[in-house]
């Protein structure tokens, strides 16, 4: 991996840690449908994958998917999204 690449790979990593809190709170609010949410997990989506994780990438996107047509994501959805994110962020460094 470049030393470029490895660098973006640890800012993402850093956003996650920020971005985890953010969904914590609002799935502590039971706002599921707010603009933050469905900012944060569009971005996730597409971010997530550039720089190595699928997995996030997957399970943003499928909370992406339910905004698109109009709902509004489970608690268990954007769980499944926490959860995934907390496991990267755990995950050592390949």
């Amino acid at each position: 991996m470049t030393d470029v690449l490895a660098t973006l790979r640890a800012r993402f990593l850093e956003r996650c840690e920020d971005d985890v809190a953010r969904l914590q709170d609002l799935l502590a609010q039971d706002d599921l449908g707010a603009e933050l949410m469905r900012g944060l997990v569009h971005s996730l989506s597409g971010a997530a994958g550039t720089f190595g994780f699928p997995e996030i990438s997957l399970a943003a996107g499928a909370v992406d998917d339910v905004f698109a047509v109009g709902g509004t994501p489970s608690h268990d959805e954007v769980d499944r999204l926490i959860r995934t994110m907390e496991a990267a962020l755990v995950r050592p460094e390949n």
